[in-house]
């Protein structure tokens, strides 16, 4: 049953360090770019975060 909690760890594990990658980048993206878009911070932090990221968040990403 250990083995379980030692999965489910890693797992979050990875996720959250793929997560903190993807918001540092798009923080970076979005520090250089929105003035050059003409966007307001948040809104090239979500166009940015969103091209970022590798985390399939639909459930059609996940289709094999």
């Amino acid at each position: 049953m250990l083995y379980l909690l030692y999965i489910f760890i890693g797992i979050l594990i990875i996720l959250t360090t793929n997560l903190a990658v993807t918001v540092i980048l798009s923080i970076k993206d979005a520090y250089r770019n929105h003035l050059k878009d003409h966007l307001s911070f948040g809104t090239a932090f979500k166009k940015y975060f969103g091209k970022n990221n590798n985390i399939p968040l639909h459930l059609s990403d996940w289709k094999l």
